[in-house]
């Protein structure tokens, strides 16, 4: 890596806040916008498996649910993801990657710097998967003196809010989690209490959607006491700002008074207290238990912040080098760990999926051993970025932990990384039960839609990979399968089932005439990867603004002669608006029609 190698960086004093305008912050006009995501949906015990019984899709207001705040401290951060482009290197591939973003509301950057500036890499990622990022105010013990600078007078103050609000705005994230760790004279704790508001005023003035938590350390006293749950000691600070991200120490009593005195004092926020679980383990059950604490947590209900969650990457560091493991198997250690890890959590969660075309994935984590553009690679070189990191699946990728315990279980899919389509990766499935959930996301039916995916099998003759489309009529609460694969494609004749008709080249073709932006090649092959289209239209939809695409899944198929070890590769989906009035360029078009009740 060269030493010149452009980087994100924190801010470390006062001065260098001040001077923000003056720094060569060139990267901050690379951030990439916030995808709009659905309402959210709690997918039960069962989320990874589509069903196709009658009934309503509940879903709820997003504001209305216990939030996720996901605090990210990985090794004090600033490290492979502070690179504006990322790094290269033999080794650097296998790092900590995020990808479980349909359950998060808001992740924080977060190290021990005074001010800690998200890096482009995790700003993308998450905007690209629709989450707002937050940055840290942090002032601990050994900097006591900082705090005291800052609040010396009003007037200096004031310049210091202004300033933290110029940082947010020109890097375009969302507001700051305020972490004061050091005692404060208790003259100047009403000035702090000021700081705080006035923070919170002016982001919500400059910054739509913005944010900003205070951290439960410092009382009204100015002592250093960690409460643990709100109470008269830190009111003020929890009034004076959108949240309070309570310690990690807290009991069933800590929950009980915060509790009463919330239902007593401010009854219209309980979902602004984030009750803090650190995944290591400090003070509470975390781990590979951390669901039971986190469904303490949302069963009250209270928001949630989960702290550390690299503790899937980091647990696995000591052993990894103790026995020199290579990279690959590292990858897998760390892949099956954190897979699991979140699967625990994630029936006591809310999902929201894609909600606006065209949608596009390709699986991509972020990292690769090599980088392939439509099949063909473009380096040899491993690699690691997150702001290559594709859209992800609503939900995690491997079996909860129950069914690892049968020993004919496999996977849903994995992650392949021998093979992509684009980026570093792909998805591998060799489980041919069961439609499986990809997004839960909302699309409604007003206009048509393109339909395409790339695939790639090791044994075509036995084996197919099909994209399954679930369409949802809100009037007749009942639901349609829609099935697109090969040609050769039977489904059965129950009544909410229709295949889809794969376009012929010339009419994929015709797509283009008539304005379509494909990301897939419009060819039935490229590079050893198949490619297949698909136009569904929704004329013949009684109310097409009552039907709305609320799943997309896969389903494996295989003959009796395939053998267990038979797979496919999914390296992309893609779906895109059609031309309502061109359909009928369109010979080969599939009509979405619910079948007479």
């Amino acid at each position: 890596m060269s030493v010149e190698a452009p980087v994100c960086q924190p801010i470390r004093t006062l001065q260098e806040l001040l001077d923000f305008e003056k720094l060569p912050v060139f990267w901050k006009n690379l951030v990439e916008p916030i995808a709009p995501r659905s309402r959210s949906r709690n997918l039960g015990e069962h989320y990874q498996v589509l069903n196709f019984e009658p009934g309503p899709i509940p879903t709820v207001p997003n504001e209305s649910r216990p939030q996720v705040l996901l605090c990210h401290d990985f090794k004090g951060n600033y490290l492979n993801d502070k690179y504006i482009n990322g790094v290269q290197g033999e080794d650097q591939w296998v790092d900590y990657r995020f990808y479980n973003w349909a359950a998060i509301d808001v992740f924080c950057y977060f190290s021990h710097n005074f001010v800690t500036i998200p890096t482009l890499q995790w700003l993308n990622c998450a905007h690209k998967n629709g989450v707002k990022v937050i940055g840290t105010v942090i002032v601990e013990p050994g900097n006591a003196q900082l705090l005291k600078d800052l609040l010396q007078s009003d007037e200096f103050m004031f310049r210091v809010v202004e300033a933290l609000v110029q940082v947010a705005r020109a890097c375009q994230f969302h507001g700051w989690l305020l972490n004061v760790e050091c005692p404060l004279e208790t003259s100047k704790v009403q000035r702090l209490c000021d700081f705080v508001r006035l923070l919170t005023e002016r982001c919500h003035q400059e910054i739509p959607d913005s944010m900003v938590i205070w951290y439960d350390a410092i009382t009204k006293d100015g002592q250093l006491a960690w409460q643990n749950e709100v109470n008269a000691a830190n009111q003020q600070f929890f009034a004076a700002c959108d949240g309070i991200f309570l310690n990690y120490a807290w009991s069933r009593k800590h929950m009980e008074r915060t509790d009463a005195f919330i239902r007593d004092n401010y009854p219209e926020r309980r979902l602004q207290v984030y009750f803090g679980i650190d995944v290591f383990g400090r003070s509470k059950k975390a781990k590979m238990n951390t669901d039971a604490t986190l469904e303490e947590v949302i069963n009250a209900p209270f928001s949630v912040a989960l702290f550390a969650p690299g503790w899937t990457f980091e647990s696995q560091e000591s052993y990894a080098e103790r026995e020199r493991l290579e990279p690959d198997v590292r990858n897998v250690r760390f892949l099956q760990t954190n897979d699991r890890f979140w699967n625990l959590l994630w029936r006591h969660l809310y999902v929201r999926g894609p909600t606006e075309l065209p949608l596009y994935s390709s699986f991509c984590l972020g990292s690769g051993k090599f980088y392939n553009r439509l099949g063909k690679t473009q380096s040899n070189q491993c690699w690691f970025n997150l702001a290559k990191q594709s859209f992800q699946p609503t939900i995690p990728y491997t079996p909860p932990i129950e069914f690892e315990t049968r020993t004919d279980a496999l996977s849903h899919w994995t992650h392949h990384f021998d093979g992509a389509l684009d980026g570093g990766s792909c998805l591998k499935l060799r489980n041919d039960e069961q439609d499986k959930r990809l997004f839960a996301c909302d699309f409604a039916c007003t206009t048509d839609l393109i339909v395409s995916y790339a695939l790639r099998r090791n044994n075509p003759t036995d084996v197919d990979l099909a994209l399954i489309l679930k369409a949802h009529c809100v009037q007749r609460a009942d639901c349609l399968r829609i099935v697109c694969a090969g040609s050769d494609c039977h489904v059965a004749r129950r009544s909410n089932e229709m295949r889809a008709i794969p376009l012929r080249t010339e009419q994929t073709l015709q797509l283009l005439k008539l304005g379509a932006q494909p990301q897939l090649p419009l060819a039935d092959t490229i590079n050893g990867w198949e490619i297949r289209y698909y136009y569904l239209s929704s004329e013949l939809l009684h109310d097409p603004s009552g039907v709305r695409i609320v799943d997309i899944g896969i389903k494996l198929s295989k003959r009796e002669t395939a053998q267990p070890t038979d797979y496919a590769l999914l390296g992309a989906i893609h779906l895109q608006a059609g031309f309502l009035n061109h359909r009928e360029e369109i010979p080969d078009r599939s009509k979405l029609l619910f079948s007479p009740v």
